[in-house]
């Protein structure tokens, strides 16, 4: 099976099933993916047409690779305090509560002895940059003072 990303350029080899078939040997850029036993591949072609492929049906090959991309695909990671960080990270390595559940990770934080941790946690005005960091993950500030960490100290 063709292994196949949003941006590849492809050329078609076959349609088999659509009543109004793409040529076989046009060219196009792919613009969506889509998964599962229904998924399909969107393409924008060079004739100015936009038709989907479905995998395993029509044939197609895959002639230029979609340009790596300029930024990650990742989120970027909230940036707290080390030793928030390092309280949170305790928490959700000791898989005893849902870290949604804030004043159960406060507590957990404040009994495992990372107390500027469960400050944090507690001050209601980090509670946004908590619920982001659930989603796209946290990492430690930087000081000058160790090489562990990645953001200068003012």
């Amino acid at each position: 099976m063709t292994t196949v990303q949003k941006g590849d350029r492809i050329r078609l080899l076959h349609m088999p099933d659509d009543p109004d078939p793409i040529p076989a040997g046009s060219i196009g850029t792919v613009t969506r993916v889509t998964a599962g036993p229904l998924g399909q591949v969107s393409v924008d072609w060079d004739s100015g047409r936009s038709l989907s492929l479905v995998p395993g049906v029509d044939r197609f090959e895959v002639i230029e690779p979609a340009a790596e991309a300029s930024e990650p695909d990742s989120p970027t990671p909230v940036t707290v305090p080390r030793a928030v960080y390092e309280g949170i990270a305790a928490v959700r390595d000791s898989g005893m509560f849902n870290m949604l559940d804030l004043p159960a990770v406060a507590g957990l934080a404040r009994q495992l002895g990372f107390d500027d941790a469960a400050n944090w946690l507690n001050d209601r005005n980090n509670h946004p940059a908590y619920a982001q960091g659930i989603f796209r993950g946290f990492r430690p500030d930087r000081c000058d003072r160790c090489d562990r960490c990645d953001r200068s100290e003012e």
